[in-house]
């Protein structure tokens, strides 16, 4: 017989370990998202593709963090 730990406490909420895995998760997300927003109101130019790179690379750590957390990956919006 196999047992697993999961995530769920015997209350059946998300251990605290679990609950700031996903708030990092959230936060880098959130950080993608208003950075590509900035990105967008920018004219053509050196600084918008430093802020698009920044964006992708906040995207990036989502779904490097929720790979490693072993977190299905949120759908993309």
């Amino acid at each position: 017989m196999v047992i697993q730990r999961g995530a769920v406490t015997p209350q059946g909420e998300l251990s605290p370990i679990k609950q700031a895995r996903s708030a990092l998760a959230h936060n880098l997300d959130a950080m993608a998202a208003i950075a590509l927003d900035e990105a967008r109101g920018m004219p053509p130019g050196d600084q918008r593709t430093e802020a698009l790179n920044k964006a992708m690379i906040l995207r990036n750590a989502v779904e490097l963090h929720e790979f490693l957390s072993g977190k299905p990956a949120a759908p993309a919006v």
